[in-house]
């Protein structure tokens, strides 16, 4: 059961095993940033990022994006991460993460859209037994189920020697009814055996292929192959970093399923929050 927790600004429900995990962390809510949480000597905090449907209209869900700080001062995901990876914490530290962000998406007006969540394939390569259990109870704390989650799983941070223990999980957390997304594919490879193997619900271009379209037809038909290519896998396509009307108008013309970038909507703090 979510445990109450009391603050200046009211009362949050936090998820009981989050609070297992980090008994000494404070939860918050401001006007501007929403729930926050302070960690590991941070403050944390949650922006998203709305998908869009094919007719780049309608919002299908929403990626939660970390943003961190000390003292004011920003300090990027990847650094946090490293810290927690030192302090011997990695795996509570990505739930606690997820936590805060499914806490804010939850008093969001995209709360009944599905949420997408970045999570290191390491990560689910360290827990050996009951993969997405912990996090499935968080979940049901807050009325969700796994099915109204997406997990992405960064393609170029995969590491080949153990990709068959990445697969097994992949297949348990598939099995709770999790969907399974493979994120930037294309940024450094695209290992199209891997996704033979992992089976994605969904793939996320990275945009470092949108952004090779632009005044080039040759890259153009490229893209629409790969996503026809993607679908033949039964994988659905969204296209990242579109970052203007040219390549939102290319990105629709390759018949993929959903649509992210700056030029849509930029990651941004959610407001009137719901206590």
């Amino acid at each position: 059961m979510p445990v109450p927790v009391h603050h200046a600004s009211g009362t949050l429900h936090v998820p009981e095993d989050t609070l297992a995990d980090w008994p000494s962390a404070q939860f918050a809510c401001t006007q501007e940033r929403g729930i926050v949480v302070k960690a590991l000597g941070l403050e944390l905090t949650s922006v998203f990022q709305p998908i869009f449907s094919a007719d780049a209209e309608t919002i299908i869900g929403e990626e939660g994006l970390l943003r961190a700080s000390i003292r004011r001062k920003a300090i990027s995901p990847a650094d946090v991460f490293k810290s927690a990876a030192r302090g011997e914490c990695l795996v509570a530290f990505d739930r606690l993460c997820r936590s805060l962000h499914l806490m804010n998406h939850l008093a969001g007006p995209q709360k009944s859209k599905t949420l997408f969540l970045n999570v290191h394939p390491e990560l689910l390569i360290a827990v050996e037994k009951q993969h997405g259990e912990a996090f499935e109870r968080i979940l049901q704390d807050q009325g969700l189920k796994p099915a109204d989650v997406v997990l992405e799983i960064l393609e170029s941070a995969i590491p080949d020697a153990q990709e068959s223990d990445l697969t097994h999980a992949v297949q348990n957390y598939r099995q709770r009814g999790y969907r399974i997304a493979i994120d930037d594919y294309g940024q450094k490879n695209a290992n199209l055996c891997r996704l033979l193997s992992l089976s994605p619900d969904i793939v996320k271009l990275d945009k470092v292929l949108i952004h090779a379209t632009d005044n080039n037809s040759k890259a153009q038909r490229l893209l629409g192959q790969l996503v026809e290519m993607l679908h033949g896998l039964d994988s659905q396509v969204v296209i990242e970093g579109i970052e203007s009307a040219g390549q939102l108008a290319i990105a629709q013309e390759s018949g993929a399923d959903f649509f992210q970038g700056y030029f849509l909507a930029e990651p941004r703090y959610l407001h009137s929050l719901v206590i």
